[in-house]
């Protein structure tokens, strides 16, 4: 076994396996994240056009993402429209659900992990001080530095596990936000497009408006 791992004591194992489980966790986040479906101005503009017209085809086959959201609004479009927000909403917190999950574990692992690093860090200096105090020969520098060295290794590796994960379960969660923020955007425009109401965004600046098409 190498040095540092030594080092490390008792809880070297537990943090190896935080670290494990983070990365796990990360590559399987960003995964799901690069798989999702971009929303183009022209992919937005075809989903309303296909929403004026109600044609239920459109986004047929779709299995995840926001396609899925627009083929299951058009497939119940001949629904009252307070049905038709109820079965959005419904499948929006589904979605939110599937985009944060795990993340919770993510930032959990975050915050454990440097406390393992600072429980093996006081547990390494424990027993420094305890060898420290059995030996009969003056105590040098170079000593104590010798045995706070190789307890701190705990508190950096805890550090290296914490930072990456509490910043891909933040970085993860805002990038959910925004993707559903513009796909509720989206969804609600298509359902108002549905019973005929759109909203216009003029050029020039001002309010937008809703006119009936």
């Amino acid at each position: 076994m190498p040095a540092w791992w030594g080092a490390m004591g008792p809880l070297g194992w537990p943090l190896a396996l935080c670290s494990l489980l983070a990365l796990a966790l990360i590559l399987e986040r960003f995964g799901l994240f690069l798989r999702l479906q971009p929303m183009g101005a022209a992919a937005a503009k075809a989903a309303l056009g296909a929403c004026r017209t109600c044609e239920r085809d459109h986004c047929q086959g779709a299995s995840r993402g926001w396609r899925f959201g627009l083929a299951l609004l058009l497939r119940h479009s001949g629904l009252p429209a307070s049905q038709r927000e109820e079965l959005l909403g419904c499948w929006l917190l589904e979605e939110r659900r599937r985009l944060n999950r795990q993340l919770r574990l993510l930032q959990l692992l975050g915050v454990l992990a440097p406390m393992l690093g600072l429980l093996g860090t006081v547990l390494g200096m424990l027993e420094m001080f305890a060898n420290i105090a059995g030996q009969d020969r003056p105590v040098t520098p170079a000593l104590l530095a010798d045995g706070l060295w190789q307890a701190l290794y705990t508190t950096v590796w805890g550090l290296c596990i914490a930072i990456p994960a509490l910043a891909a379960g933040q970085g993860f969660a805002l990038w959910a936000e925004r993707y559903l923020e513009g796909v509720q955007a989206l969804l609600n425009r298509c359902h108002l497009a549905i019973d005929g109401l759109e909203l216009e965004l003029p050029n020039s600046p001002g309010a937008a408006q809703w006119v009936l098409r």
